[in-house]
């Protein structure tokens, strides 16, 4: 079985094109950014709150831009709608564990990204199942139940017989 990265470029990947706008919300070691890159994108645009993670990631490209703030604050720094968007909640394997995604912030990264979404653009949320990963996805999962199901279908896909990582996938049909 593939993994749930995996699984969640295959949920992206129809949206992606030459002319894609792409988030990575929580750069960590680069791979959903490097995903995008691969995909011959215009533009990937990442977020990170550890300089070690962006320096770790080594991403050189020119169609790359990354910041050193956290996903709750892209709306300063995007200003067009937005293709495709990918959370990977928790921390970033091979750092600092104690430093990791939050709920509050994380909730509100994932309104403003819904917001940024153009109509037929995808969402991609990968959780973890550690102790605040828990809180954090049951939080944003009760807020997506809320949403209109004539502007967003969401999808979750999930081990039925294991605790593992899980995807939880949005499309913005209005």
């Amino acid at each position: 079985m593939r993994s749930f990265v995996d699984l969640s470029h295959d949920f992206l990947k129809p949206v992606l094109h030459y002319q894609a706008i792409c988030v990575d919300a929580t750069l960590g070691n680069g791979l959903d950014s490097r995903f995008f890159l691969s995909q011959k994108v215009k533009k990937v645009i990442a977020f990170e709150v550890q300089q070690e993670a962006i320096d770790k990631s080594n991403i050189q490209d020119t169609h790359f831009e990354v910041h050193l703030m956290g996903h709750e604050h892209m709306d300063e720094v995007i200003h067009q709608e937005v293709d495709a968007m990918i959370f990977n909640f928790g921390y970033c394997p091979g750092l600092d564990e104690s430093i990791h995604t939050n709920v509050n912030t994380s909730l509100e990264a994932v309104k403003k990204g819904l917001a940024l979404l153009k109509k037929k653009g995808r969402m991609a949320l990968v959780f973890y199942p550690h102790d605040q990963g828990q809180q954090e996805a049951q939080e944003i999962e009760s807020y997506l139940m809320s949403l209109n199901s004539n502007q967003y279908m969401i999808l979750k896909t999930k081990l039925m017989n294991r605790k593992s990582p899980y995807l939880v996938g949005i499309e913005k049909i209005r």
